[in-house]
């Protein structure tokens, strides 16, 4: 009959009893390498922790940004319907004053009309845009792969630039995927090329519509007054699709 060999484990107190556990060899060597690789677990368990931990606040950050935003918008919806049933009302003092100054904004507002080949070279419904510093190197470009709109930059706390901004498929027949970047304009004409976390969050693949959020944090001591960003959409072989120039808010 084959002898097992086994091992004992002597647990010994001062001047106390004493136990033994007798254990397989196999079994011994496999608990001292599980001992072994405890600590590695543990540290990788502490760094995906930290990981989600920054993560989260992250989110966090993001949540009372847009609860913030929603209650300026909704404060100003109320205004304007206040405004609104008062311009209704007739009598109210000041009331001509308003109509008069809202007439001659929205005539302001409203770009003039090209003529001869101008007017038929422009495409219908295209945005004018104003071309300000920095679109001499980069030029605004507009293909209508993916419709941009209401485009926020905005300075935070802590060093870091927010952007918002609405993506929608131009056609709803295919997938519209791509990249969105931005690079940072100073008023010196310094330009940084702005990095988000995490890297992917400016990545897109939308059949109707992506509302994007992009936090980057800026280098230390860098100066936000007058500063713009240059937006850039480009799509999945790396075209630039639309680019365009914005004014960095505070």
């Amino acid at each position: 009959m084959r002898y097992r060999e086994r091992l004992c484990i002597i647990f010994m107190r001062d001047n106390g009893p004493r136990h033994s556990f007798r254990v397989r060899r196999g079994r011994f060597f496999l608990m001292l390498a599980f001992f072994a690789c405890l600590p590695l677990v543990c540290g990788v368990l502490g760094w995906q922790t930290w990981r989600l931990w920054q993560e989260n606040k992250a989110l966090r950050e993001n949540v009372l940004r847009f609860e913030s935003d929603y209650q300026t918008a909704q404060a100003t919806a109320e205004r304007l319907e206040n405004l609104e049933e008062l311009l209704r009302e007739e009598g109210v003092q000041g009331r001509e004053l308003v109509l008069r100054k809202l007439a001659s904004a929205e005539q302001a507002e409203t770009p003039p009309q090209a003529s001869g080949a101008e007017a038929a070279s422009a495409p219908e419904g295209a945005p004018a845009m104003s071309e300000g510093p920095g679109h001499e190197e980069f030029p605004a470009i507009d293909t209508g792969y993916v419709k941009v709109g209401n485009v926020q930059a905005r300075a935070l706390r802590g060093g870091k630039l927010r952007i918002a901004l609405d993506l929608r498929n131009a056609d709803a027949q295919r997938l519209a995927s791509g990249t969105v970047l931005a690079t940072l304009v100073t008023a010196d004409g310094q330009k940084h090329t702005l990095s988000f976390d995490p890297d992917d969050v400016g990545n897109f693949r939308i059949s109707r519509f992506k509302r994007t959020v992009m936090v980057a944090r800026l280098p230390e001591r860098l100066s936000l007054v007058n500063a713009q960003i240059i937006l850039e959409v480009k799509s999945q072989d790396r075209a630039v699709a639309y680019r365009n120039i914005f004014a960095v808010e505070h």
